[in-house]
């Protein structure tokens, strides 16, 4: 029940906030980094959050870590609404999400104090640094979903991939408040993918969720993988949590290291993610979207049955490592790798990739 209230408090949110965008200048107009057509509202991440607010407040005012999670949340989406508006530097972003993600460790039930049987040695705990690595894990996962949001459907369908394994992982380990918030979640993305995703009746998206949305999706995903991977009983490891976010962390992080290793600034814009490569071969928007969303649903399958069937925490956190290798080297020579898998008709295009790659590189 609480998936629906999500999804029409959304849908009917939705129309009135996309007049409010036209009429206050909310939009995202198209750049050298962006290839959408036309000004697009950048209100759905609002939507959600009130969706998620009234929702939350029907379902959870008397639990223990609704003032503290919504607490944290409002100064997520309001540093994200924001940096939408107007633009903020990254110390002004971050600094915000880390009392966010402070406040959120302190009062909303979700201090990561143990990372499980991550190395084979025994569990790892965290002591007297489980609040500081909570805040970097919240901050970081928050970004890493904010970074993939480039295409219509991708990050709202990453999200609600994540929500729905977490929210099995939360049935599961008997986390109750934390399915309810998952629930609800799942409803408002079902309610913005219908605005955002492109569907036979929709040729393209019409509104973002822009950085007030990812950044609070990410966010409050990040909370509820540390609730169920620190609940008493069936907990899941979090090592298995790694492969419901594979998609979002693969990249984000990948896409760093290379920036570092070119000696740029990690934060520094630019078209180098999984979804701009594969776009750069030749497929289609909507292909790269439903082949980047197979992925992360048999990874995300990976982490929940690995962790059902009883695969030790380190074989999961190892073949994360392994997976991540094999992602860093193939994003690293995707021009060449490519040429040995696409269709012939596309060769030319990819043989165009070495010379673009020399003058504009990707990596």
């Amino acid at each position: 029940m609480q998936w629906i209230f999500g999804f029409l408090l959304t849908l009917l949110a939705m129309p009135v906030l996309i007049w409010a965008a036209h009429h206050f200048k909310l939009l995202d107009h198209p750049d050298e980094r962006k290839h959408h057509v036309g000004a697009i509202p950048v209100v759905g991440g609002l939507a959600m959050s009130f969706a998620i607010a009234v929702s939350a407040s029907l379902h959870l005012i008397e639990a223990p870590i609704f003032w503290g999670l919504m607490a944290s949340v409002s100064i997520i989406v309001a540093i994200g609404f924001l940096d939408d508006r107007s633009g903020l530097s990254v110390q002004w972003r971050f600094l915000a999400q880390g009392i966010a993600g402070l406040i959120m460790a302190l009062f909303a039930g979700a201090p990561l104090a143990s990372l499980g049987d991550l190395f084979g040695f025994g569990p790892v705990a965290l002591g007297v640094l489980a609040v500081p690595f909570t805040v970097f894990a919240v901050v970081g996962m928050a970004n890493a979903l904010n970074l993939s949001d480039g295409l219509d459907g991708l990050a709202g369908g990453l999200a609600l991939i994540s929500t729905a394994f977490i929210a099995a992982a939360a049935h599961v380990g008997g986390r109750e408040n934390t399915l309810i918030v998952l629930l609800i979640l799942g409803g408002a993305l079902l309610g913005f993918l219908f605005f955002n995703m492109r569907l036979p009746w929709q040729r393209r998206a019409r509104v973002f969720m822009g950085d007030c949305g990812s950044l609070m999706l990410g966010f409050l995903l990040a909370w509820a993988a540390i609730r169920v991977t620190q609940s008493e009983r069936n907990a899941l490891p979090p090592a298995a949590a790694l492969w419901f976010f594979a998609i979002p962390l693969l990249d984000t992080v990948s896409l760093m290291l290379r920036r570092m290793l070119k000696g740029k600034s990690p934060f520094h814009p630019g078209r180098d993610h999984l979804h701009h490569i594969l776009l750069r071969i030749g497929y289609t928007d909507g292909q790269v979207v439903l082949f980047i969303h197979l992925i992360a649903v048999a990874f995300g399958l990976v982490g929940f049955f690995g962790w059902r069937w009883g695969v030790p925490d380190a074989v999961l956190f190892y073949g994360f490592l392994a997976v991540f290798t094999l992602y860093f080297y193939g994003v690293q020579h995707a021009w060449k790798l490519m040429r040995l898998i696409v269709p012939l008709h596309q060769r030319e295009t990819v043989d165009l990739l070495g010379d673009v790659k020399a003058k504009n590189p990707v990596t």
